[in-house]
């Protein structure tokens, strides 16, 4: 009889080397993705446990020792691009020392590039292609059972030498019949992990999912090109939260969905059910400006939302075109206007160094940044990320360093035909200091400072990004 226990793994990863210069201020987030394939294991009878590295500070020995007390028959990690080399390092680490485990790997970066990413790390035994919530039950039953990986739907693994690649699943996951995020599982939730800085003015607060994908056909990101686009339904969220909130005293909720707005009649129930339950909570979310409208936005503001996200990236419409955003810097600044009225504060994420970038399109970004209206603003670089779009485009339109472990979106690795790697990393240092040096910005930030974490948090940032620049 086979061992029912499965470790899963959220890799080691500096904070230094994801936010550079920022990384005091950086966030560490509980994982989501593990935390519910660790329910849905559980229900089958599965001993899962989580080790989750960067919220815990643990080392790679660190991580062999607790693994050779718990002694699993499975070892899943999990990582997109950025993290991938040490999710690679980790699993090395692992066969070395537990060589009867079979190390499983999943997430956004196998998913774009399966046979690429099985071939650079052998230590790897089996890997997910799409969303997992089936195919691992399947998995483990089928090899506790002594059948090959191969035949489950999902998966690529190896056999008698060779790759086998099953494709992804066809069944769309139906989201309310999962159970609720294993969250009793992971060590020192919810007080050892910080929030994204000025993403909650209330604590404790944990980000949540609602959805899953985005409708969008934007060329830079994983989301759709990847998975379908589904929600859970509105009576599953208010039993959530109100989980989150009876168990764990959570006051606040960031949505990390890639488009809270997606199902409007869902969310309409929703917002409904949060006023009507009067569950005194608090959150943000993320949205398209061309899915919201001011009914919508005056009701989550009475449910609650502070805060809005808009992923605009650009002030130049050509650009704006070339990335498919399919909006307009028109419909930017109707969203932005919209989410004003009704109360609640707008934070635009914005990227430099696109594919046809010019010193003249990013002046014009920086001065709509600073025109449209926003509260807050963030500028990472573009990244031509495994498996988009946009990688298959890159040698196109200027130098391409297509290194996985570069590619962390604090780091500019695409840099345009008319521009340089310093020009870059200078005008993302001169964006922030044009936007955080007016008063609009600082007035947003003195109204959130009565949570003194998030004031000391929000002016080392500052004196960080806006004076010193990332320095990565």
């Amino acid at each position: 009889m086979y061992s029912k226990k499965i470790v899963f793994i959220e890799p080691s990863v500096a904070l230094e080397e994801i936010y550079g210069g920022l990384a005091k201020v950086g966030a560490v987030s509980p994982p989501l993705n593990l935390l519910l394939l660790a329910a849905i294991v559980r229900e089958r009878g599965y001993a899962p446990h989580i080790i989750d590295c960067p919220a815990l500070g643990l080392t790679y020995g660190d991580v062999i020792g607790r693994l050779k007390k718990i002694n699993p028959r499975f070892v899943g990690l999990t990582a997109m691009t950025p993290h991938i080399m040490q999710a690679g390092k980790l699993a090395k680490a692992i066969k070395a020392a537990v060589p009867e485990a079979i190390i499983l790997l999943g997430g956004a970066h196998i998913s774009s590039v399966p046979e690429e990413t099985m071939l650079r790390f052998p230590d790897i035994d089996i890997g997910f292609i799409g969303e997992a919530d089936y195919s691992l039950p399947e998995l483990l039953d089928t090899v506790n059972k002594g059948n090959a990986a191969s035949t489950v739907k999902g998966t690529i693994s190896r056999e008698h030498s060779q790759l086998i690649n099953t494709g992804q699943r066809g069944e769309k996951i139906k989201l309310d019949d999962l159970p609720l995020y294993a969250w009793d599982i992971l060590e020192g939730f919810p007080y050892i992990y910080k929030t994204p800085l000025f993403a909650a003015h209330r604590t404790p607060a944990t980000p949540i999912l609602t959805s899953r994908g985005c409708p969008g056909k934007c060329i830079f990101c994983y989301s759709g090109c990847h998975k379908t686009i589904s929600t859970y339904s509105a009576e599953y969220i208010i039993n959530m939260l109100k989980h989150l909130k009876e168990r764990y005293d959570i006051r606040e909720f960031m949505l990390f969905d890639d488009n809270f707005v997606t199902f409007r009649e869902n969310l309409k129930k929703l917002l409904n059910m949060l006023i009507e339950k009067k569950l005194d909570l608090t959150w943000s979310c993320n949205a398209r400006v061309d899915m919201v409208n001011q009914e919508m936005l005056n009701l989550m503001a009475k449910a609650g939302c502070w805060q809005i996200s808009y992923g605009i990236e650009t002030g130049n419409q050509r650009i704006m075109d070339l990335l498919g955003k399919n909006i307009t810097k028109e419909k930017v600044c109707r969203a932005i206007d919209m989410a004003r009225s009704a109360g609640i504060r707008t934070v635009g994420f914005f990227m430099i160094g696109h594919f046809g970038e010019t010193q003249e399109t990013i002046d014009e970004t920086i001065e709509f940044a600073c025109n449209c209206g926003l509260d807050d603003f963030r500028m990472t670089f573009f990244t031509p990320l495994p498996g988009t779009k946009a990688s298959l485009m890159a040698d196109e339109y200027g130098a391409f360093e297509n290194e996985w472990e570069g590619m962390n979106l604090f780091s500019p690795v695409f840099i345009p035909r008319c521009l340089t790697k310093k020009q870059l990393i200078e005008n993302q240092k001169r964006a922030m200091r044009k936007f955080f040096f007016r008063p609009r910005p600082v007035l947003s930030y003195l109204k959130m400072v009565k949570n003194p974490i998030i004031a000391l948090r929000g002016a080392y940032m500052l004196g960080q990004y806006v004076l010193k620049g990332n320095n990565h």
